[in-house]
């Protein structure tokens, strides 16, 4: 079974973090285990955007399945790590690795 995907645009921050947990609240209500977030047009994350991925990555385990994160450029943004995020989640540079990922 694919992956779910939900792809973020633009700021992920307090003020609007609600409608970013009831997507992945969504994704991972499905019958896929597994889900892929992909980050690449978000300009900024804060902590709050952060917790709700790692909400999701521990929903997604407890289900036997896991979260990817699709970020842009080569290094993650800074927030993910000095969290120690970039060892607790799968980093992809792009969408096609983060399938491929799950495929292998």
């Amino acid at each position: 079974m694919q992956p779910e995907i939900v792809a973020v645009t633009g700021e992920v921050t307090f003020s609007n973090v609600a409608e970013l947990n009831r997507r992945l609240d969504a994704a991972l209500s499905g019958e896929s285990r597994d889900l892929v977030v992909d980050l690449s047009d978000v300009s900024f994350i804060d902590s709050s955007g952060l917790s709700a991925l790692l909400t999701a990555s521990k929903q997604a385990r407890e289900r036997g399945g896991a979260v990817a994160l699709v970020l842009a450029g080569a290094e993650p943004p800074s927030i993910f790590r000095f969290r120690g995020v970039d060892r607790l989640l799968a980093l992809y540079p792009s969408r096609e690795a983060a399938l491929a990922g799950f495929a292998a």
